[in-house]
This record gives structure tokens, C-alpha cells and sequence, in this order.
């Protein structure tokens, strides 16, 4: 008996992890993606981001990243590393096709797409968590006068050169833009923060530590406690730079915000230190050549980043299915686990606090073990190594 073929919306690396573990599972999945290639998010990264997961934390089931790309593998380690998986996996994608809506017929799944119905009794929704560019809507912005972009269209630092440059956001990608817009040869750098969020030191402890909250049974009162208690402990106090304690922990503030609240420091204190990145207060609005400041104050930056995170962006999809949290937009569960109004529908690649890629592989098994209803999963992994 042919077994039922299982969807999954997004061939990015969640899509694929749980493809891998389906074929594991004696199944044939299915992918669909809008975009014309598998990881499509990851190609659009600037070429000098680093991985905040631990390497050894960080491999997909079946694959080990290879040690030669060192603890934190750059973007291009991690491209080179899909392409290799997509090509034992050789995995059945309808490319440049657009998932629009979600239904439930008849017990079995529909998914709309522009290329017509798909049905299936098992769907999985792996988007990821930074489908659509976040920008706040700040009065004044369309009459802004000086160059303004996300931080998704950011590449490489060399048009910053010479320039006064205003990042907003302090998460690892603004953290990211405005120490490389400072050892560019920017003319000056800022960062404008709203709410400090915890920093974190890049350390395997750090990773170790994320994934024992998000899969363990810390409960979220001492998640937040433990990381403002490491905040001043690595940090100290930086009032006198600008920079205040935060205010809540990574748990409290994700919550309230539905989406990552915290970050890895990857060179922000050492230039807030050193006087290369100066830090402003958050971002009100914007008057022709001058951004508002919440303080009272305005600067006149050339150019602004806006480092204000992406989203999910599955409104339209899932909305209606009452399977999303708000604020954010995320899934109300994850991995193995399903809603009773919505049996076998699976997400993954959307838990909080970040470090996405060491929990797409326990997702990933825990899905294809929940599909399959088998204990443990096993064939491709056999292929691989007859491969190698």
C-alpha cells in the first residue's frame, strides 16, 4: 500500500530537515516554495553573518556540519553544506510556487496555491521565522531625506564608507551591520535602542544553555532571572555609555513582543567602549533630514538601517485556523505537537529564544516519528554514508 505523501510549505532548511526524516520514515514528502530555490533566506544574508549556534549543536539529521568550518560556520560554510544535503536528499520541490491559504475538507488538509489545490493528510509549515521585513511605522519616514533601508538589503559595508550612519535595533543583525559600518570607516555610527535586550558572550555555554531552556523544564521566571543575572555579570554596569540594564529577561521579553528578545554580542560592547558606535535613544519618527529621537533629541544621520527584525508573516495562510499567537504571528506549537482543532498540521523552525537550527533537527525527527508513528527512524542515513 502506497503511503499518503505528506506536504511541507518551505524547502529552507526546516522544510528539507523534515523532509530528510520523512524519507527516513518510508515516505515521499512533497515541498513547496514560492522562491526558484531551496534556502532562499539564507542566500539573501550578507556574506559576513556568522552562526550564533554552536557547530556541533547546529547539523541537520543525517549530516554532520564539517569540523573545517570551525565553531561559528559563516554563511557560506552553511550554503555549501545545504547544497551537499539537498543532493543526497534529492528531494521532490515545486519551486516558484505560492502557498496562499490553508483549508481543512473532508479531515484532510488543502493547501491553495497559485498553481492550483494540493491535499494531504499530514501538513508541515516550515516558512521560517523571517519571511517578511519588519519596518515600525514611524511618522514622517516616506518624506525622509536621506538614504533609508532594511536590514535585509544589507550586503557588505563599503557604501557606508565616509558616511554617518544610524542603526536601529540591537539584535544580532544590527549589532552585526554597526561594527562592520564602524571598522568600514564609517564617518560615525549609532545605534539607537528603544528597549535593551539581554546580550549574551558567543560561547558553546551559550548555545547549551538556549537549548535546555527551550526543550527542558526551566520554568520561565528563573529563564529570566539566570539571563539578566548573565548580563551583568559578563557586561557590568554601562549606564555611563548610554546603555542601560535591562529591564526584563529573554522569556518575559519575548513574550511580550512575540518575537526574539535578546541577542549574542558580536562587537558592540568593544565599540560602544572604544568610541566607535555611539548609542541614541529609540526612534519616534522621522522630520525630512532628521530622525526623532524618544528623548526629545533628533540626529541627522546619511544613512538609516532599519534593524527591526522580520516576521513570519502567516496571517494570510493560517489566520483563520486560530493556530497563530499574538503579537507575532508564530504557531501556538511546535514540533510533535498539534492542536486538537487541528490534527496533524506540524510547524517547524519558529521556536523563541533563537538558535533555530539545533532545534529544526529535534523537530524534525520528533515530526516524521508523530507521522510515521514509528520509535525510531532509519534508511537515508544508510545511503549517505554509501555515498561518501
Amino acid at each position: 500500500m502506497t503511503k499518503e505523501r505528506p506536504i511541507i510549505i518551505g524547502a529552507g532548511p526546516g522544510g528539507l530537515a523534515v523532509a530528510w526524516t520523512l524519507k527516513e520514515a518510508g515516505y515521499d514528502p512533497l515541498l513547496v516554495d514560492r522562491e526558484d530555490r531551496a534556502c532562499s533566506t539564507w542566500h539573501s544574508y550578507y556574506p559576513s553573518l556568522r552562526m550564533n549556534s554552536w557547530r556541533r549543536l547546529s547539523s541537520l539529521p543525517g549530516m554532520r556540519l564539517s569540523a573545517e568550518y570551525g565553531p561559528w560556520p559563516m554563511r557560506n560554510d552553511f550554503l555549501t553544506y545545504m547544497k551537499k544535503y539537498i543532493e543526497v536528499l534529492s528531494p521532490d520541490v515545486l519551486f516558484g510556487t505560492d502557498a496562499r491559504r490553508v483549508d481543512r475538507e473532508d479531515g484532510q488538509w488543502v493547501v491553495r496555491t497559485d498553481a492550483g489545490d494540493l491535499r494531504t493528510g499530514h501538513l508541515v509549515i516550515a516558512t521560517g521565522l523571517h519571511r517578511k521585513p519588519f519596518v515600525p511605522d514611524w511618522p514622517g519616514l516616506d518624506g525622509f531625506q536621506g538614504e533609508f533601508l532594511h536590514a535585509r538589503d544589507y550586503t557588505v559595508p563599503d557604501g557606508l564608507v565616509g558616511k554617518d550612519v544610524l542603526v536601529v535595533g540591537c539584535g544580532p543583525t544590527g549589532i552585526d551591520i554597526a561594527v562592520a559600518a564602524a571598522q568600514a570607516g564609517a564617518s560615525r555610527v549609532r545605534m539607537s535602542i528603544r528597549n535593551m535586550p539581554v546580550l549574551f558572550k558567543l560561547s558553546p555555554t551559550t548555545s547549551l544553555l538556549c537549548q535546555a531552556i527551550k526543550h527542558g523544564p526551566l520554568p520561565h521566571w528563573l529563564v529570566n532571572r539566570a539571563s539578566l543575572l548573565m548580563h551583568r555579570m559578563q557586561w557590568g554596569d554601562l549606564t555611563r555609555y548610554g546603555i542601560p540594564q535591562p529591564k526584563e529577561g529573554t522569556m518575559a521579553g519575548t513574550s511580550r513582543i512575540g518575537h526574539a528578545y535578546g541577542a549574542i554580542d558580536r562587537g558592540l560592547i568593544a565599540g560602544v567602549r572604544d568610541g566607535s558606535i555611539g548609542i541614541v535613544r529609540g526612534v519616534t519618527g522621522f522630520d525630512e533630514k532628521a530622525v526623532l529621537l524618544d528623548d526629545g533629541t533628533r540626529v541627522e544621520p546619511d544613512v538609516v538601517i532599519s534593524a527591526t527584525g522580520q516576521r513570519p508573516d502567516m496571517e494570510g495562510l493560517l489566520g483563520h485556523l486560530r493556530v497563530l499567537s499574538q503579537p507575532g504571528g508564530r504557531p501556538l506549537v511546535h514540533g510533535a505537537r498539534t492542536l486538537p482543532h487541528a490534527p496533524h498540521l506540524y510547524f517547524q523552525g519558529y521556536r523563541l529564544p533563537p538558535g533555530q537550527l539545533p532545534d529544526m533537527a529535534v523537530d524534525a525527527r520528533a515530526i516524521a516519528r508523530a507521522i510515521s508513528g514509528a520509535g525510531r527512524l532509519g534508511g537515508l542515513a544508510g545511503q549517505l554514508r554509501s555515498r561518501r
